[in-house]
């Protein structure tokens, strides 16, 4: 398997300073259904332009180059291509703020009925504009998310705007949701979390969503499926319609939240169950969640692409595999 040989130039660079980029290490991955470590001689630290030293890594397959800066990686894809991998490789680094305020964030829910479950997806669009631009990560005061009681099946990933790479993240219990343990890089992000609430369309269903990093301005928007499935929304402060055409087959709305806990309960009772994944198999695949059902999801997209020159900024991105 391992039948190519590999010899990278990196150049370093910080966004920050605008001056040579330095890194306390540097590891290699080759990419097919997961991350396979590459094992290279070198140690850091590293700094400026160099050579990493000659490997061995895997014939056809994309590399992922991660460098770690301060505590914080920064990942770049490198395709199977010759040309492209004898090339400087150039990998901006960032130094960090602790100023969660830095953070800007838009976010939506999207509910799906299935036959014994609700599927949650919960969106969020994370903008960082600092200037100069620098990571944001604070463990003192990190970003948390709100998963709900009795939720199952909970995955999360995060897409920084550097690279477009999809790569799941742990989620940890923290003092108010769960904490997301990634430094949040300059520019746009979304962070996806999924996760699964147990419910027949027979009877009501509740649970609660609460805007923990998200509570700004306080809104949500919430996509539901199928539409005959009837969703109300306990503690709500306005509830109005989300101002473009929606797919057909869903249901929008703009929910606010009342402050200062910003905290609803969703009702859900009735729908048809989506049958064409009622008995697929959910996977994780380079960071990405396949859900069947979702067949108008790049309908959603183009909403969402309205929205965002609206402030309801949201993309979101599943597809059927």
């Amino acid at each position: 398997m391992f039948g190519e040989e590999l010899e990278l130039q990196v150049v370093l660079k910080n966004g920050s300073t605008g001056g040579p980029g330095s890194a306390e290490s540097i590891r290699l991955f080759a990419l097919e259904r997961q991350m396979m470590p590459l094992q290279i001689p070198d140690s850091g630290p590293f700094r400026g332009s160099f050579k990493l030293s000659k490997i061995n890594a895997p014939d056809g397959l994309p590399v992922l180059l991660q460098v770690t800066y301060n505590g914080v990686n920064y990942n770049k894809m490198i395709p199977p291509v010759p040309m492209l991998r004898t090339r400087p490789q150039e990998v901006i680094v960032y130094d960090k703020t602790p100023d969660r305020s830095v953070i800007k964030t838009k976010s939506l829910l999207h509910l799906v009925r299935e036959k014994e479950a609700l599927v949650v997806s919960k969106v969020s669009i994370l903008t960082n504009n600092t200037i100069p631009p620098k990571s944001f990560q604070n463990p003192n005061d990190p970003l948390e998310v709100y998963i709900p009681e009795g939720a199952l099946e909970i995955n999360a990933q995060l897409t920084q705007s550097t690279n477009q790479m999809a790569i799941p993240i742990p989620l940890t219990k923290g003092k108010n949701g769960w904490v997301i343990d990634r430094a949040i890089l300059p520019g746009t992000s979304q962070l996806i979390v999924n996760y699964m609430i147990p419910s027949t369309n027979l009877s009501p269903t509740q649970f609660k969503d609460k805007l923990l990093f998200e509570n700004r301005e306080g809104e949500k928007v919430v996509f539901s499926k199928p539409k005959d499935m009837q969703v109300s929304f306990i503690g709500q402060k306005g509830i109005r319609p989300v101002p473009v055409d929606a797919p057909p087959d869903v249901t929008s709305n703009i929910v606010s939240y009342a402050g200062p806990q910003y905290e609803i309960t969703l009702s859900v009772i009735g729908g048809e169950p989506i049958q064409e994944t009622a008995n697929q198999e959910r996977e994780i695949n380079n960071g990405s969640i396949f859900v069947s059902t979702e067949k108008t999801i790049y309908g959603v997209i183009g909403v969402l692409s309205f929205l965002f020159f609206l402030s309801f900024t949201i993309t979101y991105r599943i597809r059927k595999e």
